[in-house]
């Protein structure tokens, strides 16, 4: 039964594996799919999983998760790890994210879905501020049918949302 969980576990898409005999003399397996959370393309084209790790694309199945494309570095990856970790945990976040661009380590934008405006993140400190600073934002220029009239929103000044009119 150890060999067969090692050879499920070598399976790149796997993330865990166990296989045992239930009291009925039943084999049974049961396998955890390793999780996409960002499709990241650079000079080598990967997706990273739920723990930060690289992961291949498969030949079955491409997920839906935001492209992560400029400046790949292994810092800049374990700080897009933290923003997507962050855009994962809150729906309206998950639903609108499609892009993060790094235009340099501790520079982040994000892309959105249905809107034309890119939003200039900074650095990863205060996610939780400023993603609640940008709602915010976005509900009340949203009720007031703005959202159009934007080509920038930067969030990397403290407490403040700064936008730039097209």
């Amino acid at each position: 039964m150890n060999t067969i969980e090692k050879a499920l576990e070598a399976n790149e898409m796997v993330k865990s594996a166990q296989v045992y005999v239930t009291i009925d003399g039943e084999l049974t397996s049961k396998i955890v799919q390793r999780k996409p959370i960002g499709r990241i393309e650079g000079d080598s084209k990967f997706y990273l999983d739920d723990e930060g790790k690289r992961m291949p694309f498969s030949s079955n199945y491409s997920a839906r998760v935001p492209i992560i494309t400029g400046n790949i570095t292994g810092k800049s990856l374990e700080d897009v790890y933290k923003i997507l970790e962050f855009i994962n945990k809150d729906d309206f976040l998950r639903k609108n994210v499609i892009g993060i661009h790094i235009k340099a380590e501790d520079d982040y934008q994000l892309k959105f879905r249905l809107n034309q405006f890119v939003v200039n993140l900074g650095d990863i400190e205060n996610l939780e501020t400023k993603f609640s600073n940008f709602k915010a934002f976005y509900a009340k220029a949203n009720k007031d049918n703005t959202l159009e009239d934007f080509a920038e929103v930067s969030l990397e000044f403290n407490n403040q949302v700064v936008c730039t009119k097209i």
